[in-house]
């Protein structure tokens, strides 16, 4: 069974997230979908639920998804494409595709190998040193200078880079295929008359109140899980939500603590907790902190693993298991094989989690994460009603 995989946020799934699924089963008998968990890159909670996500994506095409585990899922480029890389190899994939602005193979190679260069590497860490800008940004800035690229990389190409880095990094057989990413770019927040949106417009659409907008675009049966989950009091998810309890916490927090945990040390975790002493709200909080050395996406990421604790070396360990999401016949087939030869543990229940502290470390972590993320909903839910979820089977 030839298996291509898909390392995805599908925040929320829209007809961009279709087309690669169809493309990759052009050529594969199985199409595994790695889905970001209750957090995502930008530190922000998802819209809707992994396991309603996972839903779409068994329309959309997906045999199989699995759930990207926190903290990787909310990390940077970087953890999160080595994260995805581990899995899918660890599992026996075949491939791994994801869309890119370029779509050029060869440029994005040269791009990820040029990160390795000692030459690059030494002009990086004089710009370093001399400027202010947030830490991803001067680095892919510097990458594409050193490249003699004309313009900084798209969202999309630097997750490119860091999929080619992480399979070389990890000597990982995964076949990289890469497709040009059609429709609205990554940041439009504008809703398109016609072709593919970006999930920025749909999320902006959503909480301004523009559903009718939003349903217009979406295939019916998405429409139809984001209506029932509306009604059941699960979306739209909002980190805002959980502001009191954000605030609460950085003003008491131990700034000396800070300076051990992932994304907050050098004085980001003093400024974020000055900046809570003075901020009413979560928009608030973010404007006073946000620099150019400190993005809003590096702040929310911040903001959350100071609340749960996330180590660099949280970061930086590989996933200990999988859990499961959805799968239809087709998947059940694939998870039954890898069950025998995966060289990771895929979890279909909480009880099955591995009895060794790295496994149980990230369990930790993900039980954690799901508590703040039940704060996030329009209506109250506990977070061991989460956790009691099961799979979608189709």
């Amino acid at each position: 069974m030839r298996t291509a995989g898909i390392i995805c946020e599908c925040n929320p799934p829209h007809t961009g997230h279709a087309r690669i699924l169809a493309e990759a089963h052009r050529g594969a008998d199985c199409v595994v979908c790695l889905l970001s968990g209750p957090f995502v890159q930008r530190g922000e909670a998802s819209i809707l639920t992994p396991r309603a996500r996972a839903a779409v994506l068994l329309k959309m095409g997906a045999d199989l998804v699995l759930e990207l585990p926190f903290p990787c899922a909310a990390a940077g480029a970087e953890h999160f494409a080595a994260a995805g890389v581990s899995i899918l190899s660890r599992l026996g994939a075949d491939e791994v595709w994801f869309g890119s602005e370029t779509a050029d193979a060869d440029l994005l190679t040269r791009l990820s190998r040029a990160a390795d260069d000692p030459a690059f590497l030494a002009r990086y860490a004089a710009r370093l040193t001399a400027e202010p800008s947030g830490t991803a940004t001067l680095y892919f800035e510097t990458l594409s200078e050193f490249c003699g690229l004309s313009a900084p990389l798209s969202p999309n190409d630097i997750l490119a880079v860091s999929y080619l880095r992480a399979i070389a990094a990890q000597s990982s057989r995964l076949i990289p295929r890469v497709i040009v990413r059609e429709g609205a770019r990554y940041a439009d927040e504008k809703l398109p008359a016609a072709g593919h949106p970006s999930a920025s417009a749909l999320r902006k659409a959503i909480f301004d109140g523009n559903l009718q907008g939003v349903y217009a675009i979406l295939p019916d049966f998405e429409r139809e899980i984001l209506q029932s989950e509306a009604a059941a009091g699960r979306f739209p998810i909002s980190l805002d939500r959980a502001c009191a309890a954000i605030l609460s916490h950085l003003r008491l927090c131990d700034p000396e603590r800070l300076e051990e945990l992932a994304e907050v040390s050098g004085g980001l975790g003093r400024r974020l907790r000055k900046s809570a002493l003075a901020a009413t709200d979560l928009p608030s909080l973010l404007s006073l902190a946000a620099t150019k050395k400190y993005p809003l996406a590096r702040l929310r990421r911040g903001i959350l693993f100071s609340m749960l604790g996330v180590s660099r070396a949280d970061l930086s360990a590989p996933p200990s298991y999988v859990r499961l999401l959805a799968l239809n016949a087709v998947g059940s087939s694939f998870l039954a094989s890898v069950r025998r030869s995966s060289e990771i543990p895929v979890v279909t229940a909480n009880a099955g989690v591995p009895d060794n502290p790295a496994a149980l470390r990230q369990d930790d972590l993900s039980r954690r994460a799901l508590s703040l993320y039940a704060l996030c909903f329009p209506a109250p839910v506990s977070p061991a009603d989460l956790l009691r979820e099961n799979p979608v089977v189709w």
